[in-house]
């Protein structure tokens, strides 16, 4: 499984979708917090402005100027950023009390408030802090403003917005990642009922996906296909019997008439008759050889008969085959050549293997032109298989018509007219494969797009 597969999947992108969603949500939801936050910070600090300015007044009015100077002198004595700053002047303007410049540069906000800023020692060395002030009249000679440093807030603020995109991007970060190992583990899961589907449709039809260890909706989907296997497989068995049962009941009577006819033909031999008779006779082969095709098919298929344990030496069975078809590939021109990269043999039963390479170059001698050539090639490029390639010059199957030539009675449109046949040789070709733990495989061995005839590979398990 790639990478790439599970980002492209759909649980994967559905929760990265999720997971930004969510993130984007969070991310208004604190924003709408942390302005909240702001104005309740700015509007507590001017309510303890103003209550501080009221003390300066009740104080004023018990104790005068000298006790607002004491009350200054006590509160500027903690050296803290975050203290109240004053500054009292008289009529003219002069400074009487407090820590303030007498003469800052203000800038005049809303409602009466000042800003302004100014350079405070901190850890040795100058800062620059903004501050917000509001200015009282004592009476109608003094006025006093009280200032306070909004620098706790500005660093309350920042940490809220910084806490907040870090928290944001390890939510994504945290959500793709759980997304990623989410996708991965949904899609392995699901590779893995492909695969046993796969197999199932390619091995045998009756087994069945294990939903022992599954649950979930991947449980409810193996139930499903398993249901529909068993369908299939039913419907199939069905299919099979029925056309089973119909050759296995014509096969006699077929038999018993093409047994009279051969001796009706003995009877009229020389006749006028002899010649119709003999080619009713062969009819009659024809039928038989496709209704004893069929049911073999049916029987390697069912996996009622058990595999021989022969060996069988591969390079002699198929000079065998190949001397067998030498005279018909002569009598047409046809070349037909023999290539042994290795040896190789396997189990199974020599002479369904021979059926299976006799049918191959059957077909590959009736499709090939005259003056064309065959060859047939051996080897052991895949360990632990031999290989066999039965290659010819004839007009090829079309890309798309190959997975359909495997199955029973079907041919291709173009040859139907052309070239005589039952549509059967293919099928029995990959039954045999099959049987024998091996496939068969369809290759156009020219360049994409051309014909340039057939390549047939057949693979089988080697000893």
């Amino acid at each position: 499984m790639l990478a790439r597969d599970v980002f492209s999947s759909l649980t994967f992108r559905y929760i990265t979708k999720y997971v930004v969603v969510l993130s984007l949500t969070v991310f208004f939801i604190l924003g709408a917090f942390y302005a909240y936050f702001s104005y309740t910070s700015f509007r507590d600090l001017g309510n303890a402005v103003m209550d501080e300015l009221r003390t300066l007044q009740a104080i004023h009015e018990r104790e005068a100027l000298a006790g607002v100077e004491r009350y200054i002198h006590q509160q500027t004595s903690a050296a803290s950023m975050h203290r109240y700053y004053y500054l009292v002047t008289d009529a003219a303007g002069v400074k009487v009390a407090g820590d303030l410049p007498p003469a800052p540069s203000y800038s005049e906000l809303d409602d009466g408030w000042l800003g302004f800023e100014m350079a405070l020692q901190d850890w040795g060395g100058a800062v620059q802090v903004d501050f917000i002030a509001r200015p009282i009249a004592l009476d109608a000679q003094y006025q006093a403003i009280v200032a306070r440093s909004y620098a706790d807030i500005v660093e309350r603020a920042r940490l809220v917005i910084a806490n907040l995109i870090r928290a944001m991007l390890a939510t994504i970060l945290l959500g793709i990642a759980g997304g990623y190992l989410s996708a991965a583990s949904a899609l392995r899961r699901v590779e893995t009922i492909n695969q046993d589907i796969a197999r199932i449709i390619r091995g045998d039809p009756s087994q069945r996906l294990n939903v022992e260890d599954e649950k979930g909706y991947v449980r409810g989907l193996a139930l499903v296909v398993n249901q529909m296997l068993e369908q299939m497989e039913s419907l199939m068995q069905g299919v099979r019997r029925v056309s089973d049962n119909i050759a296995h009941d014509l096969r006699t009577p077929l038999t018993r008439m093409r047994n009279d006819l051969t001796l009706l033909r003995d009877a009229h031999a020389g006749g006028p008759a002899a010649d119709q008779i003999e080619r009713i006779i062969d009819d009659c082969d024809d039928l038989l050889t496709s209704f004893n095709a069929s049911l073999r098919i049916s029987a390697l298929e069912s996996g009622s008969r058990p595999l021989a344990n022969q060996r069988v030496d591969l390079n002699r069975l198929l000079q065998d085959v190949v001397e067998l078809y030498e005279p018909l590939a002569q009598e047409r021109q046809i070349t037909l050549s023999l290539i042994f990269a290795a040896q190789c043999a396997c189990r199974g039963e020599s002479d369904l293997l021979f059926q299976l390479f006799a049918n191959l170059l059957d077909n590959a001698i009736k499709y090939t032109p005259e003056q064309g050539s065959i060859s047939v090639a051996m080897d052991l490029d895949t360990p632990g298989l031999c290989t066999i390639t039965v290659q010819d010059s004839g007009p090829g199957i079309p890309a798309h018509e190959r997975k359909n030539v495997f199955r029973r009675f079907y041919r291709v449109e173009s040859s139907r007219g052309e070239y005589p046949g039952h549509g059967l040789g293919l099928s029995l070709v990959e039954a045999i494969a099959r049987f024998h733990g091996g496939s068969v495989e369809l290759h156009n061995p020219g360049q994409e797009g051309e014909q340039g005839g057939l390549l047939v590979r057949v693979s089988v398990p080697a000893l």
